[in-house]
C-alpha cells in the first residue's frame, strides 16, 4: 500500500453526470472523469459509487486518504446524511447508511456535501480567498447559493443554511420542485428559463436564447428577479465578493454586466454597495469535483 499514490476524491454527482477528481496530496490533479450518472448507479448507489471510484483508483495505481461526494441535495450537518435528493435517479432509501458503506470500504474518511458548496469551495480555492467572507450565486437549473466564512462553508444549524433560491418571492402560481408554492426558483432559475421558452415554438435554440431573445420582457425579468435575489444576500450577510456563475450565466450573451448594475441598485448605500466585490466564477464542468477533491485534501468542513 505504502508504494501506492495517495489522493484525495472529490465527486460531483449530478442528475445528468457524475464527475470524478483524483488530487494528489500536493495538489496536483490526477485525473478528472466523467459518467452518466444512470450508468454508474444502474446496479445501485453504493455499489456504483465504489466501483466509479475503484476502476481509477486501480487504473493510476493509487489508493484513497479522504473522500468528498457533493449532492444536489440537502444534507444534514453531520456531514453523512442526505436529506433530501429529488433529481437523482435513485430510491431515498440507497442513500441510507452511504457515507458509512464508502468509509468501510475504502478506510478512510468519507464527508458529504451540498454540491453548490464543491463549486464555491473550487472559487474560494483558485483564488486566494480563503479568509474572505464570500458568497457564491450558481444560476444553473435551480438558483444555488453558498456562504463561505471563516475558513470553510457555513452549513446552519442543521446543515441547510443557504437555501437562497427557496425564499418565498417568486410566482405564487407556479409550485417549486421543492414542494412548496412561489419560490425564488420558479422565476430565477434554469427551469423557469426553459418554462418560457417552451412556452411556444420559438425559431432558436435554447443555447441562443440570450443572442435572440435578451429583450423580451420576460427575460429581462427574470435578469432583474436575479438581481433582487443576490442583491438579498449581498444586503443579509455583508460579503467582501460576490461569485456570480452557474449554467445560465455561461451562456452565449448572458448580460452579466447588466446584472451586476441591476444587482448594484438594490443593495443598501452606501454600504456594501461600496466595498462589495463581484467576480465571475469559473465556467468548467469539473470544477465541482476539483472543489471536492481540494475539501477532502485540506478536510475544511464546518461541523
Amino acid at each position: 500500500m505504502h508504494n501506492k499514490l495517495a489522493v484525495s476524491v472529490g465527486v460531483d454527482m449530478g442528475a445528468t453526470h457524475i464527475r470524478l477528481c483524483l488530487l494528489a496530496s500536493n495538489g496536483d490533479i490526477i485525473e478528472t472523469i466523467k459518467e452518466k450518472t444512470a450508468i454508474v448507479v444502474q446496479d445501485g448507489l453504493s455499489s456504483g459509487l465504489i466501483s466509479f471510484i475503484t476502476n481509477h483508483l486501480v487504473e493510476k495505481h493509487a489508493h484513497v486518504s479522504s473522500i468528498v461526494v457533493g449532492f444536489p441535495a440537502s444534507v444534514s450537518n453531520d456531514r453523512k446524511t442526505v436529506i433530501s435528493t429529488p433529481n437523482l435517479p435513485c430510491q431515498p432509501t440507497e442513500f441510507n447508511g452511504l457515507a458509512d458503506k464508502l468509509e468501510q470500504h475504502f478506510g478512510c474518511k468519507v464527508v458529504f456535501e451540498r454540491d453548490v458548496n464543491l463549486q464555491l469551495f473550487y472559487d474560494v480555492s483558485e483564488h486566494q480567498l480563503h479568509h474572505r467572507l464570500v458568497l457564491g450565486f450558481y444560476l444553473g437549473t435551480g438558483f444555488g447559493f453558498s456562504i463561505w466564512v471563516n475558513g470553510a462553508p457555513f452549513v446552519g444549524a442543521h446543515g441547510v443554511a443557504g437555501e437562497l433560491g427557496h425564499i418565498p418571492y417568486g410566482d405564487s402560481s407556479v409550485t417549486c420542485g421543492c414542494g412548496n408554492v412561489g419560490c425564488v426558483e420558479t422565476n430565477c432559475s434554469g427551469v423557469a428559463l426553459r418554462r418560457w421558452y417552451e412556452s411556444k415554438e420559438r425559431p432558436y435554440s435554447i443555447d441562443q436564447l440570450f443572442s435572440c431573445a435578451k429583450d423580451e420582457p420576460e427575460i429581462k425579468m427574470l435578469v432583474d428577479n436575479c438581481a433582487r435575489a443576490i442583491a438579498t444576500g449581498i444586503n443579509l450577510f455583508d460579503p467582501d465578493v460576490a461569485v456570480l456563475g452557474g449554467g445560465v450565466i455561461d451562456m452565449v450573451d448572458f448580460p452579466l454586466e447588466e446584472l451586476i448594475k441591476k444587482t448594484s441598485t438594490y443593495l443598501r448605500k452606501p454600504l456594501p454597495y461600496e466595498k462589495v466585490t463581484f467576480m465571475k466564477a469559473s465556467s468548467s464542468s469539473f470544477n465541482g469535483a476539483i472543489g471536492g477533491a481540494r475539501m477532502a485534501n485540506s478536510m475544511v468542513v464546518i461541523k
